[in-house]
């Protein structure tokens, strides 16, 4: 960020307990279409996520979560 501050990815996790009594746990990085200084580079980026949408993100059972 240009202020210096750190930021939040968005990504998704989940976890399933496998045949064996073990855990599996995965995690992926939400992608979207670069900004003018990605595209330089890279054809897709990390979706940030704002500080004031964090809560939201966070609450998994937000009536309001659009996805």
């Amino acid at each position: 960020m240009r202020s210096g501050e750190p930021f939040a990815y968005g990504g998704i996790w989940d976890a399933w307990k496998e045949p064996d009594g073990g855990w599996l746990q995965s995690f992926a990085i939400i992608t979207t279409d670069p900004n003018e200084l990605t595209a330089t580079v890279h054809n897709r980026m990390p979706v940030i996520v704002k500080p004031s949408d964090y809560d939201r993100w966070l609450t998994p059972d937000d009536p309001n979560a659009t996805c």
